[in-house]
């Protein structure tokens, strides 16, 4: 018997174009819009679709996975999430949806989920640019942190049982756990970029930083040094998950201290996307997860 033929699709995907003075390092002034970073380098990729992989990949194995996972929050819930009373809901009630599904899938005791995000995109391909590098649905490749800002960001949350288990070479990772609010995702699915087939892939070869001032996103996720954005490399391979549905969860680790399962990501533009299609509205938890 024949296999199955894989499904795919081609799209656009944002990418790290230098900067406008030469530097190797970026900047934003968020308050000013001042940035020496070029606009995106617009990808063409070709997305293969999880759904019809054999194996699929799976969070043990390469760092990211679909899985099958019902909440009990509502949508008008999930979207409240923005004022006082929603967001304190969410941190009561999803995040310990979203602790229990990562102990899961990880085998980890430790899962500290710590910050959310609600993200709503309607925008249309070419529309993203330098200054939107890290916001809106962030339709740029990126990690969300690397290994400096992974460490500082797990000390910040969990302090002295964080440096303990550090000087003790424990693997962490922050670990997303990514779906859909009210509807199957039609338009700017999130994509994954398997770096596996690309010798010598780091933190330090493949990302170029940008720091920040003036940064509002402080508000949210605490102080993080500088944002990683993904460099282009012929060696990588994509993947998403066509029309993900609400009883469905991505898993995957946006860092790691094991580089080989760090799944660099972010939104596409999926040229099979109808011209109708509705604003693409997500909900992320990340949580900071040790491994033993």
């Amino acid at each position: 018997m024949a296999a199955a033929a894989v499904a795919s699709t081609t799209g656009l995907m944002g990418m790290w174009n230098g900067t406008k003075d030469g530097k190797e390092e970026g900047f934003i002034d968020w308050a000013s819009g001042s940035t020496n970073v070029h606009d995106p380098l617009e990808v063409k990729i070709e997305v293969e679709d999880i759904r019809t992989l054999n194996p699929q990949p799976n969070y043990e194995n390469n760092g990211y996975g679909i899985v099958k996972h019902q909440s009990s929050l509502t949508p008008e819930q999930f979207l409240a999430g923005n004022d006082p009373e929603g967001k304190k809901y969410i941190e009561d009630v999803y995040f310990k949806e979203c602790a229990e599904l990562v102990k899961q899938i990880t085998g980890s005791d430790i899962v500290v989920p710590y910050v959310f995000r609600i993200r709503q995109n309607s925008m249309k391909a070419g529309e993203f640019a330098a200054n939107k590098l890290s916001h809106a649905a962030l339709p740029v490749a990126h990690v969300d942190r690397d290994r400096i800002t992974g460490e500082d960001g797990v000390r910040e949350i969990l302090g002295d049982v964080a440096d303990e288990l550090i000087k003790k070479g424990k693997r962490y990772a922050q670990v997303n756990v990514w779906r859909t609010i009210d509807q199957p995702i039609l338009k700017w699915p999130l994509c994954f970029i398997d770096h596996s087939g690309v010798s010598g892939w780091s933190y330090d070869t493949h990302l170029a930083r940008i720091y920040p001032t003036n940064d509002p996103r402080v508000e949210i996720r605490g102080e993080k040094k500088h944002d990683s954005v993904v460099r282009h490399d012929p060696g990588y391979k994509y993947h998403y998950v066509s029309k993900l549905d609400l009883d469905e969860a991505l898993v995957f680790s946006s860092f790691d201290s094991d580089v080989t399962k760090v799944c660099p990501h972010g939104a596409f533009w999926d040229n099979a996307s109808p011209d109708n299609a509705p604003t693409r509205r997500s909900m992320e938890v990340r949580c900071w997860v040790f491994f033993d």
